[in-house]
């Protein structure tokens, strides 16, 4: 039985980098190519290009489509936030701050800054399952969109006072909260592709200790 227990933690631990890994190397791949009404850089509407012949006819315009950032909800914070809160096991402290220091450096942000913020907010949640694990799915959902608002709003400031460029205010806002949107639809596929749900009452690890 221990045995089992201990089979399913480093498998689940597995999973969780290999999703890890995928996720921050799927946003490496050139699919930023959208129209800017969807999320571009300054929420500007479709440029238009109209084109003049010599006799003083025009041509009929065509969108201008310039390589834009893809607004999506941050994958790899939803997966982290949803398995510590429900199977902390799973997602050990320093796979968190691997995967995270990893992200940074992949997508060019302030090396560590980011990490921390995740750190703190997901040993937050992992001191609170037990008191968290008998609450209803919509304070758990209310819980962990608070600490995503929170560690954003903490680092657009810690980055606007030292003066590094970084995204709009809307662009930042649009994916605070498809992240956090997103974030029942990521605890549903969680169980029912890789069975992170939260411990039944009794369960014990391969210790014999209640979870």
């Amino acid at each position: 039985m221990a045995e089992q227990i201990l089979r399913r933690r480093w498998l689940g631990r597995l999973t969780f980098i290999a999703l890890a890994l995928l996720v921050i190397f799927s946003h490496l791949i050139p699919l930023e190519t959208v129209p800017p009404s969807f999320g571009g850089d300054a929420l500007q509407p479709i440029e238009t290009v109209v084109a003049i012949t010599d006799d003083g006819n025009q041509i009929a315009p065509e969108p201008v489509d310039t390589p834009r950032r893809w607004i999506a909800p941050d994958l790899l914070l939803l997966i982290t936030l949803a398995w510590v809160a429900r199977r902390p096991s799973f997602v050990p402290i320093l796979g968190v701050a691997a995967v995270f220091l990893l992200s940074d450096l992949m997508y060019q942000r302030p090396p560590g800054l980011w990490t921390a913020l995740v750190l703190i907010l997901s040993e937050t949640l992992r001191a609170r399952t037990h008191s968290m694990r008998t609450l209803p799915f919509w304070l758990e959902w209310a819980t962990v969109a608070g600490g995503i608002l929170l560690i954003t709003a903490i680092y657009r400031f810690t980055l606007s006072m030292v003066l590094v460029p970084q995204a709009s205010l809307g662009l930042t806002l649009i994916q605070a909260t498809l992240t956090i949107a997103c974030y029942p639809l990521v605890v549903f596929v969680s169980y029912a592709l890789f069975g992170v749900n939260r411990p039944a009452p009794g369960e014990v690890d391969e210790f014999g200790r209640r979870l």
